[in-house]
This record gives structure tokens, sequence and C-alpha cells, in this order.
């Protein structure tokens, strides 16, 4: 690992040989060379400017639930620790609110319903950070964030000018954004603006919501209701470590949807333009994979899709886990699962 020591004149917040096990809900315990945790736009500032002077590389943590450590991270680590909640902008029909990007989403989603603002009801339980929401565009239950999100507001990494980028700019994908390429060493989000509706029409068509909920359901229903499902599906990270979703739902053509539907004819899929996009925890479970554990690590008894860490301090079983899956499913199903958290660390 790079041997920079911090400068006299560095920020004192600015720790070294920092364990990075309370940093990721996997639980796994890595080393950062340099952690601080930061709370406002000065210290994210300082510290940036204390890691550029050093020719350190940064690497910038939410709330750590949608990553894998793999190793030991060289540089400095920052935590966004940003915090604030604001109406923007109030009309009959809408409001603009801003979230820092250090608030806990579901809080956030939570803080809205309660305000009898819509739109992002349907991603409640999701966790994270605001400020990660757009860097992986989270999605859940037939809504992702890019259809309430008006604008990021970003500091450049090595001029620390702050900018506000319209969601057009931002390259939207599922489960996808140029945060994640493009701009994943350019731009820090400091916080998110979203446009909510005070008159939302309500997103019941997926995950059975349909069938839980009537048509003129509220929204605080529909946050009830979704916090409910996933707390039956998905473990806690605090009582059992993982990430949540594991894998990307894969999208296929239509023609080979068409030969799965044959050989499988309750597969679990949804249309859309293009092709059909597949239930990975469907096409695990079916694999075979359901309540899997080896090594300490395994797959979640209720739901394929999450892969869970029962005692290990290092990441490597649980690699080992997915690069199986990844097999079987590619054998059984000619069909390829891509990983959801982001990769970081220098394995050893």
């Amino acid at each position: 690992m790079n041997k920079v020591e911090p400068s006299a004149t560095g920020p004192s917040f600015v720790k070294s040989r920092v364990s990075l096990k309370q940093y990721n809900t996997f639980s796994f315990d890595y080393q950062a060379e340099y952690l601080a945790e930061v709370t406002s736009q000065n210290e994210l500032s300082e510290a940036l400017l204390w890691a550029n002077s050093n020719h350190l590389p940064v690497t910038v943590l939410g709330g750590g639930s949608n990553l894998l450590i793999c190793g030991d991270v060289s540089g400095l680590v920052i935590v966004n620790k940003l915090q604030g909640r604001a109406l923007c902008e109030s009309s009959q029909d809408y409001a603009v609110v801003e979230f820092a990007a250090g608030e806990v989403w579901h809080q956030c989603v939570e803080w809205a319903v309660m305000q009898g603002l819509g739109g992002i009801e349907n991603l409640a339980l999701i966790p994270g950070s605001a400020g990660a929401a757009p860097v992986q565009n989270i999605g859940a239950y037939g809504v992702e964030i890019k259809d309430t999100l008006l604008s990021v507001c970003v500091v450049d990494r090595r001029s620390l000018e702050l900018l506000e980028l319209n969601a057009e700019q931002c390259g939207f994908g599922y489960r996808d954004s140029l945060f994640k390429t493009d701009w994943k060493d350019r731009y820090i989000i400091t916080s998110i603006k979203l446009k909510l509706s005070k008159h939302p029409e309500l997103a019941l068509s997926y995950g059975g919501l349909g069938n839980l909920l009537d048509a003129d359901a509220s929204i605080k229903e529909v946050f009830d209701c979704v916090c409910k499902i996933r707390k039956e599906k998905l473990p806690d990270p605090n009582v059992l470590p993982n990430s949540g979703s594991f894998f990307k739902n894969p999208i296929v053509t239509h023609e080979h949807y068409s030969r799965l539907k044959g050989a499988y004819p309750n597969i679990v899929a949804f249309e859309q333009e293009g092709g059909w996009k597949l239930a990975a925890g469907w096409l695990n479970d079916r694999a075979g994979w359901r309540g899997y554990t080896d090594q300490g690590v395994g797959v979640y008894e209720k739901q394929a899709l999450v892969l869970v860490n029962f005692e290990c301090s290092k990441a490597d079983a649980l690699l080992d886990l997915e690069a199986k899956i990844q097999r079987s499913v590619e054998e059984l199903f000619n069909v390829t699962l891509e990983r959801e958290p982001v990769l970081i660390g220098q394995a050893q």
C-alpha cells in the first residue's frame, strides 16, 4: 500500500489504518489506509484537497450496502455523512425536495410519505444512503429513482467545484448510471433533488402489490405493504450480514425468453422494450441454491437473490459462491448473472 503519511496540516478527522467492518453490510473486515467521515461540505473539500496534495486515490462510501470489499483499500476512504432534508419548492400538484447524500434512504422515503408526497413509496426499505440512490439507479416494484429525480448536486474531485447535474445528464439505465462508469472517479454526490407528487399515480403492477392493495390505496398503505414484504423476504443486515439483492435481474431477447418459457412454464419474468427481464431470484432458486451454505457464507433461505455472510471476516468464500451460482445459471438457462454490489479493495 501507499506509504504517504498525513501532512502536518492535514485534517484532524482523517484517521489511519481503520477497519472497514462497520462500513459495509457484509461485515467483511478489511482496512482502509486512511479514512475520513465527513459531515459538511467544508470537511469534504478539506479531505479531497489533502488527498489530492498527497496523490492518494479516493474511495467514497455511503451506507455500505451496495458494496463488496474484497481486500484492503489504499488511499483515502471518505464516508459521506452529509445530513439534511429540505422542501425546496411546492405547488398545488408537486413538491421539490432535497436530500443530503448521507441521509439514510429509507428514512427519506418515510419522511416524504409523511409529507403526503408520492413517487418513491415503492422504494421503501432499500438499504443505503440517498447519495447512493442515483449511482445504482435503485429500483423496486416497478419504480426507479430516475422516475422522480430532477438533479444531482456534486463536487468535482479535482477542482473541488460544486455542480448541479440534471437527470438527463446522468445516463440512467437498469441499475446503472454514469456515476458507476465515466464519472466514477470524477464526482462525489453531495445531495439529490426529487420532484414528488401530491396526487401520485400508484405503481402496483409489480411484486404482487396489486393483489394486496386496492387501486385507491394511499401512499402510506403502499409504503407499509412494501415494508412488510421486504421484511418477510429479506434479512436485516444488522442481524445477518448481506447486501440485499446480489445479482441484477438479467434481460434476454424475446426469442430466448420463448425458449425458457417452453422449458419452464412457471418462469418469473416481466416484458419490457426489446426483451424480457428475468427474476434472478427465481433462476437461482430453480438452480437449487436457496438455503445453500458452505464455508461460512450462503444463500438466504427465504430469497435466493440474497447472499449472506454467516461468519467470514474476508470475502473469498463469498466470491467463490458467486462464481458457482453464475456458472450453474449459465449452464442451466444460458443466462449470465451480473453482480449488483460494487467491488472494491485489493484481493489478497
